[in-house]
């Protein structure tokens, strides 16, 4: 077990890392200090002899919320420096030389969806929905546009986020963003069956991860990602983004203690 932040836990079972979010009273909501453990999870794997890595969430109901907005609300410093962490993971999966790998469950939204479709394989449960909401805060999320893309296409990426409306898994699926789908209720055990196969087929895994990173270069993603992170900062800015979001969590934290 490598020491860590609680709120993101690794641990490495024969060759295996097993990353797991864990902060279910936000909804695994990525903060910056989550963000830099998760990349220093996914960066160090390959010198600590690690095979294949594997993403996951302690709750079996949510995989995760997206990005902590809480945090960005502090002020235009704390967006720029969430934003630098978010790139640096994005970064971090798109040239990790080693197989990736998620077990997804519930809701996956904006910076939730942008890790799921950076994993070579999605493991998931009937009830994965992939959410980009940031349209009802009068916000476009430019950068899960781009990590989406790499899976759907640019049409059907653009639509999602424009639409603001959930793709269930099943469409999920067909579009090549999952990998496997089995019933919620019998997910553990099938997922730990379906893991196991690939875990014994690692060469394999790995000779398809250098297919990926040869076919999508990942400095093609990252310069995507550059030119289009400064909108985000623009867009934050106009009048009423800020108080769109501050409303919102008002009402989450008026339902939370009623």
């Amino acid at each position: 077990m490598i020491e860590n932040n609680t709120r993101v836990i690794i641990r490495d079972v024969d060759a295996i890392r097993y990353v797991t979010l864990n902060r279910p009273e936000k909804a695994n909501a990525l903060s910056m200090s989550m963000l830099h453990e998760l990349r220093c999870a996914i960066q160090s794997s390959e010198a600590a002899g690690i095979r294949l890595v594997v993403l996951r969430s302690a709750s079996p109901r949510l995989f995760c919320a997206g990005a902590d907005i809480e945090e960005f609300l502090e002020g235009p410093d704390q967006l720029a420096q969430q934003s630098e962490a978010l790139r640096e993971l994005i970064d971090a999966m798109a040239r990790c030389p080693l197989p990736l790998l998620a077990l997804a469950r519930g809701r996956a939204a904006g910076a939730g969806a942008i890790v799921l479709s950076l994993v070579d394989i999605v493991i998931a449960a009937d009830t994965l929905v992939f959410v980009c909401p940031e349209i009802a805060f009068n916000m476009y999320p430019g950068v899960v546009q781009a990590a989406l893309e790499m899976k759907t296409g640019p049409a059907r990426a653009r639509q999602l986020c424009l639409s603001g409306e959930a793709l269930p898994v099943g469409e999920a699926k067909q579009l090549g963003l999952v990998t496997d789908v089995f019933a919620d209720d019998e997910f553990e055990a099938a997922a730990e069956q379906r893991l196991a196969y690939f875990a014994a087929r690692s060469e394999a895994l790995l000779m398809a991860r250098k297919a990926w990173l040869l076919s999508v270069p990942a400095d093609s993603l990252m310069r995507k990602i550059g030119m289009l992170e400064p909108l985000l900062h623009q867009n934050f800015s106009h009048a009423g983004v800020q108080e769109t979001i501050k409303s919102y969590l008002a009402r989450l934290r008026t339902k939370a203690t009623g």
